[in-house]
């Protein structure tokens, strides 16, 4: 039986297709892209490091970028964040500088360049920054202390890392005091500052740290310790007002009066005073226990006429009673023309119990119209001043009695001010007081005379 003609012709149109598309197929070709590699980090710092990467291969595309990408996440993009190297896309090695970086954080980097609008990326690398550098700051020694405040501060000699925002001290009465409760704040910066310590406690221990802050964190200084001193007694009465009811009023030779800011007296009997005082509820109990002082101004007037040469007294006594008290007296003389001539000036000092003791007798002195006396008790003694300069000196002995005020004999005299104050806290000071009180009040009486004659 004889083969049919139709199935070779079928097999060899198919073979002869088959040819034809293997004749007919494309050409195909291979993309070639530039190469990158990833070195590595160095040189870092608790902010920043030096990040290498190498060029291997450039395309003849254009390269228009290329640096290195970094990220806290693994396998970092430039979509991130991303630092450019300078220049040229070169083959060979180029560096880049990453800034602004937290301490103790591990990175990942990778090095990077653009080819037409492609990205290539060399490996992913890993750096951990190191630790943060915190200010270093010193504390300085406590000083000035009072009842109520001291003062402290200290030294910022470096600011770390990151600049100091703020510095100061904190404290408190607990040891190891930090800036979440008590503190101070002295500025920025690097150097050397002073510290007030306000409304502090009376015989506390306190303890003292300075403090530095930065972005990164606070740094403290050593710890210092200080206590504070014992609460001040103090009495101030400036007389704008009669508040410790002085005595005030007329009585046969003299009278008294709270008026323009003075407490004026006038008194002339020949051959006594006229003395007035209050107590001073704890006077005693602090001047035998404290240093003081007790400070007024006198101005000695004539009684009414001046007359040629007129003797006029006024003075301060204190440890008053009906039968004692000590006393500091200023006695003006007038010339033989008071209107023209220059007066004289005297002081004496010593004490009264029944009758006077002298301690120190009529001394001239360079006085005024105006006088400002201070007896201080200080180390077992009476130092006396007169505007200001020391005129006598006398051994202190305890005294029994809270009275103080003033005497007039023959004059008109005005005191500006009266006041007590434990030593060591001015009046102008911040200190924490005892406010001393007068307990009886507008005592007078008439005295035999202090006059030298």
């Amino acid at each position: 039986m004889r083969k049919s003609p139709g199935i070779f012709v079928i097999l060899l149109l198919f073979t002869a297709m088959i040819l034809l598309l293997n004749m007919c197929k494309k050409e195909e070709y291979v993309t070639v892209y530039s190469k990158i590699t990833t070195v590595g980090a160095s040189y870092t710092s608790s902010t920043g490091t030096t990040v290498e990467g190498n060029i291997v291969e450039l395309t003849a595309a254009t390269h228009s970028e290329f640096g290195i990408c970094w990220d806290t996440l693994v396998d970092p993009t430039i979509y991130k964040n991303k630092t450019l190297a300078s220049g040229t896309a070169q083959t060979g090695s180029f560096t880049v500088q990453l800034s602004g970086l937290k301490p103790s954080k591990t990175y990942h980097i990778k090095a990077f360049v653009k080819d037409n609008k492609k990205y290539i990326y060399g490996a992913d690398k890993s750096f951990t920054t190191s630790s943060a550098v915190l200010p270093a700051v010193t504390t300085t020694s406590v000083s000035g202390i009072t009842s109520k405040y001291a003062y402290s501060g200290g030294n910022v000699t470096s600011q770390g890392d990151k600049p100091v925002t703020a510095k100061g001290v904190c404290y408190d009465t607990l040891a190891s005091p930090t800036i979440l409760k008590n503190k101070t704040m002295d500025g920025w910066g690097a150097g050397s500052y002073t510290s007030t310590l306000n409304d502090l406690k009376p015989s506390k221990t306190y303890y003292v740290k300075a403090y530095a802050i930065s972005e990164f964190g606070v740094s403290y200084g050593s710890e210092v310790s200080f206590t504070t001193n014992a609460k001040a007694f103090n009495f101030h009465d400036d007389f704008t007002d009669n508040k410790n009811a002085w005595y005030t009023g007329t009585f046969t030779y003299g009278s008294a009066a709270v008026t323009g800011g003075e407490y004026v007296i006038a008194y002339k009997q020949t051959g006594y005073l006229w003395r007035t005082y209050n107590t001073i509820t704890g006077f005693t109990t602090m001047a035998n226990s404290k240093d003081f002082e007790i400070d007024a101004t006198l101005t000695n007037l004539p009684y009414s006429l001046a007359v040629a040469y007129e003797q006029e007294y006024g003075g301060i006594v204190w440890d008053c009673s009906a039968s004692n008290f000590k006393y500091l007296v200023i006695q003006k003389q007038l010339g033989s023309n008071p209107a023209l001539s220059t007066p004289t000036y005297y002081y004496s000092a010593g004490s009264y119990s029944g009758s006077y003791t002298v301690w120190q007798d009529y001394t001239t002195f360079s006085g005024s119209a105006t006088n400002t006396i201070s007896i201080k008790k200080a180390g077992g003694y009476y130092y006396y001043f007169i505007n200001g300069v020391q005129v006598y000196k006398h051994s202190y002995s305890s005294i029994s009695n809270d009275g103080v005020g003033f005497f007039a004999q023959d004059a008109k005299v005005k005191a500006g001010y009266l006041y007590l104050i434990q030593m060591g806290d001015k009046k102008s000071e911040k200190a924490d007081v005892i406010q001393l009180v007068t307990g009886l009040s507008g005592i007078n009486d008439i005295m035999r005379s202090v006059s030298k004659e």
